[in-house]
């Protein structure tokens, strides 16, 4: 890539070229034997890169975050999602042996990690005795692997903890490398469990789960406003109330609100826990202007108050 945009690495790290984009994409060789790229960058100019099938199997799971500017389109091995949802995201399995390629247009930001492993990897780590079944089942569906694993809550919080790892604490490969596993795990034990599951069930149609992912993206978007109300996200997504708050059960696992209020909690634990803010200040940030209604709600999520988890 660097040799590509006429630019040096800096160590590690591929700082864009302003005219090409604003930001970076770091690669992490890890003790586990995982090779992992982070990036956080946004695009001043189109971008396209395709990446040609081989013959060498390997697989990257990945996780991505996309604002979207204009239409984001991503094609593998012939099959093509395109989407002008302001914001898409999701955690999805790609292999060597189909081809991939991405555009992005000027003005669209991209928060991703890729995760580069092979299938004895996934034998020896995660303790599949058959990841040769594992594998197939996912990739069977080819891009109905597009129809990502819908990005929530906990994968949203390990991937936090990666994005911002401190490059001066001595733990930062180690916390880098759990939640990395923390992700692969996840993944794959959704997938083993649930190969049969709502994802992969011609009950809910791919147009369907992006538009849910979609919704999910504005439902978390500013959790210190109101959030939309259900018939405005339900607009969004271009389907009725009623279908809206099935689907997003089935997949999500919770009610709209409740899982909003999940998210609103887990930021206020995340800025606790960071110790920048008082307990009012995060109060006020997720959108608490009662200091007792903020404690209330946060010993309901965690069995601890506020001051307490700062303890």
């Amino acid at each position: 890539m660097a040799y590509e945009l006429g630019v040096s690495l800096q160590g590690d790290t591929l700082v864009y070229p302003k005219e090409v984009a604003t930001g970076y994409s770091t690669v992490f060789e890890l003790p586990n034997g995982l090779q992992a790229i982070l990036s956080d960058y946004t695009l001043n100019d189109h971008f396209y890169m395709k990446r040609i099938k081989e013959a060498e199997e390997f697989y990257v799971l990945r996780y991505e975050e996309f604002r979207i500017a204009d239409e984001l389109t991503l094609k593998i091995d012939g099959e093509t999602l395109s989407t002008r949802n302001v914001h898409h995201s999701g955690v999805y399995l790609t292999s060597s042996l189909f081809d991939l390629s991405y555009f992005g247009r000027k003005g669209s930001h991209n928060k991703s990690i890729n995760i580069t492993f092979d299938k004895n990897w996934l034998a020896v780590h995660l303790d599949i005795k058959d990841p040769e079944e594992v594998l197939s089942t996912y990739l069977q569906l080819k891009t109905a692997s597009y129809t990502m694993e819908p990005i929530d809550n906990e994968y949203r919080r390990y991937f936090t903890e990666i994005l911002h790892a401190q490059e001066d604490n001595p733990l930062r490969i180690a916390t880098i490398q759990n939640r990395i596993m923390l992700l692969i795990e996840r993944f794959f034990s959704r997938l083993y469990e649930r190969s049969k599951s709502v994802l992969t069930s011609p009950k809910i149609s791919r147009h369907d789960i992006q538009q849910l992912m979609h919704v999910e993206s504005l439902l978390t978007a500013n959790v210190e406003t109101r959030p939309p109300t259900i018939d405005q996200l339900a607009q969004a997504a271009a389907m009725s109330s009623a279908k809206l708050k099935k689907l997003f059960k089935e997949v999500y696992g919770t009610s709209i609100y409740a899982y909003y209020q999940k998210q609103r909690m887990q930021m206020a634990r995340d800025l606790l826990l960071r110790g920048d803010y008082s307990v009012k200040e995060v109060g006020l940030q997720v959108g608490y202007s009662n200091l007792s209604n903020f404690a209330a709600a946060f010993k309901k999520e965690f069995k601890l108050l506020p001051s307490e988890i700062r303890a």
